[in-house]
């Protein structure tokens, strides 16, 4: 059996392997600090044996610390966290390579897991980022966007006379309320501008340039993106995985 742990800005997901296969997910909220109650909650501890593999990607440092010592007090072994020096099987071609994210790595290894470069990778989540890597396995960059929830609180915090709203996706381009107004600028612009770069990422890499989305946000625009090749809600998983595989 392999553990999996994605740790995310707003929530933290676990998916245990069998081989290839996925028999057990879970999701919870992120903690400020990770306890032997969270991890019981979240994992299923009696899929996991002495011996199995551990990795975990995280993006949350403060976090780091509470998870290596209840996964150490849980199983007896501290995960492996993944990070740029590690070996992934892309080459990080960045300015600071320490500054990208273990799920920017890890959902990047996990489109190649399933599709050959080059390709882009789309995650939809608090942000929306995008991974591009090249047909020499080079991780040459992306773009990070603000999220649907982070414009949304954006606006509530810095507009006297816009409140919060719940998202949902609207029925029309055009918002007969403010409630609306707000919902269909938010999707619009988010969906127009996905559209808008991943057009320009095939101009800068090829037309046989393969399009990789997951991220739980994702679904908000499916079947509205233009070139998809691939969705895979699991695709951190996989990445993980195959990192840990590397070792």
């Amino acid at each position: 059996m392999l553990l999996t742990i994605d740790v995310g800005n707003t929530t933290t997901g676990v998916a245990i392997f069998d081989g290839d296969e996925i028999i057990f997910r879970n999701k919870l909220a992120t903690p400020d600090e990770v306890s032997d109650k969270f991890l019981k909650s979240l994992i299923k501890r009696k899929l996991i044996k002495e011996g199995d593999g551990i990795i975990a990607s995280s993006v949350v440092p403060l976090v780091n610390e509470s998870l290596e010592t209840g996964i150490r007090e849980l199983f007896g072994r501290k995960p492996l966290f993944i990070n740029h020096k590690i070996k992934t099987g892309i080459n990080i071609k960045l300015d600071r390579p320490e500054e990208l994210g273990a799920d920017l790595i890890a959902g990047a290894v996990g489109g190649l897991y399933f599709l050959p470069p080059p390709l882009v990778v789309v995650d939809s989540g608090t942000a929306i980022t995008f991974g591009v890597v090249n047909s020499e396995f080079d991780y040459i960059g992306g773009a990070i966007l603000p999220g649907i929830e982070i414009s949304i609180k954006s606006l509530a915090s810095n507009a006297a006379n816009l409140s919060r709203i719940h998202f949902n996706v609207p029925g029309s381009i055009v918002g007969k309320n403010t409630e609306d107004c707000i919902r269909t600028g938010i999707f619009y612009s988010n969906l127009g501008g996905l559209n808008f770069m991943i057009k320009e990422y095939k101009k800068l890499l090829g037309e046989d340039t393969k399009i990789i989305v997951t991220g739980g946000l994702i679904r908000h625009f499916q079947n509205r993106l233009l070139g998809i090749d691939l969705y895979e809600p699991d695709l951190l998983y996989y990445g993980l995985k195959k990192i840990y595989e590397l070792q």
